[in-house]
């Protein structure tokens, strides 16, 4: 039986492949490669040391460049308002402007938005002490048809109850940039 190759062992290979090429050009003297060869197994070193220390599961361009970069931190700005009665309630989290970016991107048919990378909604509850969200979301007009639904996400099946987030318009004053940002995230409790 055939086992599917992983990239550690992808990159395994090579590297060991670089090394006897090292070997073979130390051998017969062929010097005028030496620098290439060198430039290959430090690249492919490289990638195996990260791929090593890495606990990613998928690894794509991104995950890569923000594990070498990561994304700068933005202060949080927020307030909390929560109430309780009868076994329901909620607790909501109101940010000042600008929010948190997010990032949406246009349904099929160019009309509604979702929110398919779960990184950044990730992020922010991460940085309120929240469990992540494991799928994106659409936005609940399209669901509902209603415009009052219009800049909202739900997360259903959320650990600690329904999870709303509500985007706004933030604007970026220093370079004239509009983005969506997270206005404020709900959590209702399951009763």
């Amino acid at each position: 039986m055939i086992e599917t190759a992983t990239l550690k062992t992808i990159v395994m290979v090579l590297f060991g492949l670089t090394i006897l090429w090292l070997v073979k050009i130390l051998v017969k003297q062929e010097f005028e490669t030496l620098v290439r060869a060198l430039v290959v197994a430090v690249l492919l070193g490289g990638a195996f040391l990260f791929l090593q220390t890495t606990k990613l599961e998928r690894i794509s361009w991104k995950t890569i460049r923000n594990q070498v970069l990561p994304p700068k931190d933005i202060p949080l700005v927020y307030t909390i308002d929560e109430k309780s009665r009868l076994g329901e309630g909620y607790v909501r989290y109101i940010f000042e402007e600008p929010g948190p970016k997010i990032n949406v991107v246009m349904d099929a048919n160019g009309k509604k938005f979702q929110i398919k990378d779960i990184e950044p909604v990730n992020r922010v509850l991460e940085a309120l002490g929240l469990p992540h969200v494991t799928s994106g979301a659409q936005e609940q007009v399209s669901i509902t048809g209603k415009l009052s639904d219009a800049n909202i996400y739900r997360w259903e099946g959320y650990p600690r109850g329904l999870l709303v987030l509500e985007l706004a318009l933030c604007q970026n004053k220093v370079g004239l940039e509009r983005y969506h940002c997270v206005a404020a995230i709900t959590i209702r409790n399951r009763s």
